[in-house]
């Protein structure tokens, strides 16, 4: 059984596409993550996966059964699936009060509600925050919140648009790890947007790159093993699979550093870049690859490893780089996000 069956999926917003999906099948109790920049579709995706949204042309299956996208034909698949917003609003009352809420509407009796109510708060790991005023958590919590008030409905499928965004590290990786348990434990079928690929690597059954729209077949690009490292005060300085070194504000690494895994995001390195930059990292290599990629250049530079760099048309046109060629890229710390393996071996 396939849980979504997507074929030829398009989603326009006047003369813009926001989404173009040739073809896409998912299995049930398995996680995926949806991972892109900002403006990809992973949001459009998302609202049409939860019924929420429609596709302007193209078919999509449920659980084997075709959708057709009418309020009455939806409502039945609605119950299945729960989409945790990016910005979740939590009702005035408690937080106890605002699990129960759709429990309420679904009208459970009373001593199920409060079993699922406990349950929930005991895998979000928020049980002493039960009687809180929910508006007065902070943005982790109300995350944690929010992700309880999805679970306690016991959905087939759960979404989650960018559940990680906004909030501290600590928090992040509590949700992190709240997503793995309810698949694991519940066989929930769960699918999570992120802009880091590192942590669709590090959770996902499997992981879906969006760009511009469109499924992108280079989901393995630029993640890179840290594999030695020293700490100062002000820094973290790594070096990463094949000889590329990169100094880190030592912020940006929790203190028990753990071996892991960065990305760099390609979107966000600069390409030939004007003056002098001291919040990122400048590398000088030569281009080894060039080719179109949805309204953008990609190029794969050889800076001790191979990173792939995107580049906008403007600039490409204007400076005509090509293979062989030498280039300079500044890679900023924002670009970089960090997910946690286990012991590093420190030099």
């Amino acid at each position: 059984m396939k849980l979504y069956k997507l074929k030829n999926i398009k989603r326009t917003h006047g003369a813009r596409t926001v989404l173009h999906i040739d073809s896409l099948s998912v299995v049930p109790k398995k996680i995926y993550t949806l991972i892109g920049p900002n403006g990809a579709g992973k949001t459009s995706l998302l609202k049409i996966l939860s019924f929420l949204d429609f596709p302007t042309s193209g078919s999509l299956t449920f659980m084997d059964r075709p959708v057709t996208f009418s309020e009455k034909h939806l409502y039945e698949f609605r119950k299945d699936v729960v989409l945790l917003d990016q910005t979740p609003i939590m009702f005035t009352g408690s937080v106890w009060k605002n699990i129960e809420f759709g429990l309420k509407v679904r009208k459970l009796p009373s001593a199920e509600r409060k079993k699922r109510i406990e349950e929930a708060l005991e895998l979000v790991g928020m049980e002493r925050f039960a009687n809180y005023e929910a508006h007065g958590l902070s943005g982790g919590e109300t995350k944690r919140v929010a992700l309880a008030r999805a679970l306690v409905l016991r959905p087939t499928v759960l979404l989650c648009d960018e559940p990680t965004a906004n909030v501290d590290s600590e928090n992040q990786e509590i949700i992190l790890d709240i997503i793995e348990q309810t698949n694991r434990r519940l066989e929930t079928s769960i699918i999570f947007s992120t802009h880091y690929l590192s942590q669709g690597q590090r959770l996902a059954d499997h992981t879906l790159l969006l760009q511009q729209g469109s499924l992108s077949d280079l989901v393995n690009d630029n993640i890179f093993k840290i594999t030695v490292a020293n700490r100062t005060e002000n820094d973290f300085i790594c070096q990463l699979t094949g000889q590329l070194y990169l100094r880190l504000p030592s912020a940006m690494i929790p203190q028990e550093v753990s071996r892991g895994k960065i990305h760099i995001d390609p979107d966000q390195i600069v390409c030939n870049p004007q003056g002098i930059i001291s919040d990122g990292t400048q590398l000088r290599g030569h281009i080894t690859e060039l080719r179109q990629q949805s309204g953008t250049i990609r190029l794969q530079l050889d800076v001790g490893v191979n990173l792939g760099v995107h580049m906008q048309m403007e600039q490409y046109r204007a400076e005509k780089p090509g293979i062989g060629d030498k280039m300079s890229i500044y890679i900023p710390h924002q670009s970089i996000n960090f997910s946690q393996t286990g012991r590093l071996q420190h030099s």
